[in-house]
């Protein structure tokens, strides 16, 4: 695991899983927390100078001591309470009171304290954003913040010196230096944020893109669907007219036929019949094919005796030569009354098991039980 991953999961353990779960209150928590993290290590830099310089450090440098090193408790305020605007408006006014403290008593209007002004802006939009209620608020603290250090310096008509301003030009730059760093590591922060998020839309862009070709893709597998069906059902009225007048004309010439007297003609005329029928079989299979994809498959409902069509079943398998040589017979599990259903379906159905069987079966017998399931009512 590298560094990065370290510190981002140390980073993600003090916020509460509300903003973790929102990915904008996310990064504005994680930047909350970086400021606060590392911004008092750059911030105490200065007042261990003022120690040194200040010859009495006294209350006065211990107040501003202790006010930045009090954004070190803001995250566990954070983990604990969940207040995430709260705490982003107090760290605001925490912030402006060590600067303007820190100005009032080393240096007044040139204190080297100043340049730290220009972070609290930045920092109030990268903590709550430029909303209109945000950049009020923050306004309204600014201004009465300024407000009470003017006041302060009216009623007592002058800064205190504690230490000469021409002692503190060290402690100028290294405050500048400071608020460099602690402003560029925040800069730097927001950039690599900018960035995964310009991956992140790279990603969804990526992921529109293809799901675009997917629909595209979809589209055109419909209209070829389409296309489809429409040759099938074309094909299948094109094939089924020749095909019944073949039926039917065999089914003429084998009534004319005498099977004792020309019994090689009729058996001729059977087979033709039989593979007839059965091409017929399968152009019907086709076209139901093409009707079930399409959605437009049609059942007719009717009453059927099962017994009858039983009976016609046998009798037109058991003369059929697709039999090959089986012995093929129906019965009934138990008396069966009138059922309802599609009979040309049913009829399909069966011939495709039937025949199924006969393909495995040679000089056998094939037996069809018929029988009727209970339906939820207690009925067959």
């Amino acid at each position: 695991m590298s560094f990065i991953d370290s510190a981002d999961r140390i980073i993600d353990w003090f916020i509460p899983n509300e903003l973790l779960a929102e990915r904008e209150m996310r990064t504005r928590a994680r930047m909350f927390l970086i400021s606060h993290m590392f911004g008092p290590i750059l911030g105490n830099v200065i007042p261990a100078y003022l120690f040194w310089l200040d010859p009495k450090p006294g209350a006065t440098l211990l107040v501003l001591t202790l006010s930045i090193t009090l954004f070190w408790v803001f995250p566990f305020l954070l983990k604990f309470t969940g207040r995430y605007a709260l705490l982003s408006y107090v760290s605001v006014q925490v912030l402006l009171f060590a600067i303007l403290w820190g100005c009032y008593f080393y240096g007044g209007a040139s204190s080297p304290f100043l340049p730290w002004l220009v972070t609290v802006p930045l920092l109030a939009f990268f903590y709550l954003g430029a909303t209109v209620r945000s950049c009020v608020i923050i306004l309204l603290q600014i201004s009465v913040s300024l407000g009470g250090f003017s006041e302060f310096y009216l009623l007592g008509g002058s800064f205190p010196t504690r230490i000469p301003l021409s002692q503190m030009q060290g402690i100028g730059v290294v405050s500048i230096v400071s608020a460099s760093i602690y402003v560029a590591m925040m800069a730097l922060f927001y950039a690599k944020i900018l960035a995964s998020q310009a991956e992140v839309e790279a990603e969804v862009v990526k992921h529109l893109e293809t799901s675009a070709q997917f629909r595209a893709a979809a589209l055109q597998a419909e209209r070829a669907s389409v296309a489809k069906a429409a040759f099938l059902a074309s094909m299948s009225h094109e094939l089924r007219t020749p095909l019944n007048a073949v039926i039917g004309y065999s089914e003429i010439l084998l009534e004319s036929t005498d099977q004792a007297d020309e019994p090689t003609s009729h058996a001729d005329l059977c087979r033709i019949r039989d593979a007839g029928e059965h091409l017929l079989t399968l152009v019907s299979a086709i076209l139901d094919l093409s009707k079930i994809e399409a959605g437009k498959m049609e059942v007719f409902i009717e009453q059927v005796d099962l017994a009858e069509f039983a009976a016609q079943i046998a009798a037109r398998w058991g003369a059929s030569e697709r039999n090959l040589g089986n012995k093929v017979s129906t019965r009934l599990a138990r008396p069966c009354p009138d059922v309802s259903t599609d009979i040309a379906k049913l009829e399909r159905i069966v011939d495709a098991l039937v025949g199924n069987a006969a393909r495995f079966t040679q000089n056998g017998t094939i037996e069809i039980i018929f029988d009727t399931a209970p339906d939820a009512r207690g009925g067959d």
